[in-house]
């Protein structure tokens, strides 16, 4: 099943997208928000997820499927990092505390929903 997600961060100032399906799905939603990729992007064998950002871009993650197992969830927490990483070396916020940590929660609790 092809999924798109908008989770918004800090505000709604700074979206981040999650999403997951087939590699023609993702490779739309990709190009949607200005991201490039390649092939070895989807090597699921390889990677449990990916994230891309751009600095003026909306990151976006991508999961070969929804998150089910300690695993998957595992692996949409660290890419959830990398996009909140993304966003304060954008914003310039160097204290990495409550607020980011909350902000990674907030990804994985609404792709979890």
């Amino acid at each position: 099943m092809n999924k798109k997600i908008i989770i918004p961060i800090l505000n709604n100032e700074y979206p981040v997208i999650v999403c997951w399906g087939d590699t023609k799905f993702i490779k739309q939603v990709l190009k949607k928000y200005g991201h490039k990729y390649d092939g070895e992007d989807f090597n699921w064998d390889k990677y449990g997820g990916r994230f891309f950002g751009l600095e003026g871009k909306d990151g976006v993650i991508v999961l070969p499927k929804k998150p089910k197992t300690p695993e998957d969830i595992g692996n949409l927490a660290h890419e959830a990092t990398h996009a909140v990483v993304d966003i304060f070396e954008f914003i310039g916020e160097e204290k990495y505390d409550e607020v980011f940590a909350h902000s990674v929660g907030a990804i994985v609790r609404e792709v979890l929903r």
